[in-house]
């Protein structure tokens, strides 16, 4: 399976570098840093075979090649971003927490790092910072259904039952319909409408 993945973004990458004056690797060797590529160049290469392992379901291929595109360019938002997903995948939180704020300290108005850092804070029981994080990303986006979904079970796990309630129906307005059925159920019946 590595094979193929490694010639398929090999071949896609070729395509994109395809018409530079810089040297191009193809993937089926894993680029070093003998190659003379410049430093971004390197740093896409690994990003992208990095998002191939993450559309193949390999996490642990995909962490390790995000992290050679931020050793290779350590403002590589993106990368620390893509990681920060693949290591929540994995239930390695606290980690992601980490990459999440690396990429936010890099772009802070990337709404989907905000949101993705209070899932990981949600998943460690810390619904404060949670909050916090899909306040900010509904700061940046007032039409993310998902942080208001996200935001409302928070407010649900603090006990915070008009603030969960209004958020649930907001996520519903826009659209979201990934609502577990189970947390309708537990709101109902902690929550009853006034």
């Amino acid at each position: 399976m590595k094979k193929l993945i490694i010639g398929v973004v090999g071949i896609m990458v070729l395509i994109t570098l395809g018409c530079s004056t810089t040297k191009t690797v193809p993937l089926a060797q894993t680029p070093d840093s003998s190659d003379t590529l410049p430093i971004n160049e390197m740093a896409l290469l690994w990003f992208e075979r990095g998002n191939a392992y993450v559309q193949s379901g390999d996490y642990e291929d995909a962490v390790e090649d995000f992290t050679q595109a931020i050793t290779t360019d350590p403002n590589y938002a993106d990368a620390y971003y893509s990681r920060g997903r693949v290591l929540g995948r994995l239930g390695k939180h606290q980690q992601a927490i980490g990459d999440f704020t690396q990429a936010l300290s890099l772009n802070p108005k990337n709404a989907n790092a905000h949101a993705d850092r209070g899932a990981a804070y949600g998943s460690l029981g810390q619904h404060a910072l949670a909050i916090s994080d899909f306040t900010q990303a509904i700061t940046l986006n007032p039409n993310f259904a998902g942080a208001y979904y996200n935001r409302a079970v928070g407010y649900f796990a603090e006990k915070k039952c008009s603030e969960a309630q209004k958020d649930l129906r907001q996520a519903q307005d826009l659209g979201y319909q990934k609502i577990r059925p189970g947390f309708l159920d537990d709101l109902k019946k902690d929550c009853p409408e006034n």
